[in-house]
């Protein structure tokens, strides 16, 4: 006798997607990231557009640099992109302590149902995962960070500065809006002994004056990196 073999279920399909996307980028952006753009007033909760070409680009000179240093233009989503890739790194990987560094905290924290600041773009991703709560570990979750609970990963909001970048050992720092930083080039200071040591730090702005446009120029002193 011939036994048929069971349906696959949505989510066994879920879970085999995931663990392809926890491998790839690019197949987690594509199938798990959604976005919200309060502009669009008839369809404002989007998949995230991995398909436009600098999407790709992007992610591979981010996976393959640990010092990545761009600047960005309104409507590109390269924040979203970048809040999207630095949780993808504490869900594929334990023991990753990343910071998300904005202006001030509260920029930085942002509100997740308005799909704004650092944090809350990356709560709102976390959310909108399919089935998150039955793929992912188990989530401890703060006003400025998210716990990934026996995974010993976290996710950190914090102001502009070197301070807490001194205080700790990040493994991934994510500094948005440098340009409009007056603590940069301390916190660039501060990042490059972790880079040194391992760390990737990822530095994105939409303007150039000061430290951020000789960084992004490659003018400035880079602490023996």
């Amino acid at each position: 006798m011939t036994v048929a073999a069971a349906p696959i279920s949505e989510l066994d399909q879920l879970r085999g997607w995931w663990l392809e996307a926890l491998a790839d980028p690019m197949l987690y952006l594509s199938r798990f990231v959604f976005t919200l753009d309060q502009q669009d007033k008839v369809q404002p909760f989007k998949s995230f557009p991995a398909d436009r070409p600098y999407v790709k680009a992007l992610v591979a000179l981010w996976l393959d640099n640990p010092l990545l240093v761009g600047a960005k233009s309104r409507q590109m989503m390269i924040t979203w992109l970048f809040c999207a890739l630095h949780l993808w790194l504490a869900l594929k990987s334990p023991g990753q302590l990343i910071f998300l560094q904005s202006k001030k905290e509260e920029d930085a924290i942002g509100n997740e149902s308005a799909g704004t600041g650092l944090l809350g773009r990356t709560k709102y991703i976390l959310h909108h995962i399919p089935c998150w709560k039955a793929l992912l570990p188990p989530v401890k979750e703060s006003a400025n960070m998210i716990e990934f609970v026996g995974r010993n990963s976290v996710i950190w909001a914090i102001p502009q500065g070197p301070d807490i970048i001194r205080q700790h050992t990040p493994s991934a720092i994510f500094s948005d809006e440098a340009a409009f930083q007056e603590n940069f080039e301390e916190a660039y200071t501060a990042a490059m002994a972790c880079v040194r040591g391992g760390a990737r730090f990822t530095v994105i702005s939409s303007a150039f004056p000061g430290a951020f446009e000789r960084l992004y120029l490659d003018e400035m002193d880079n602490a023996g990196y």
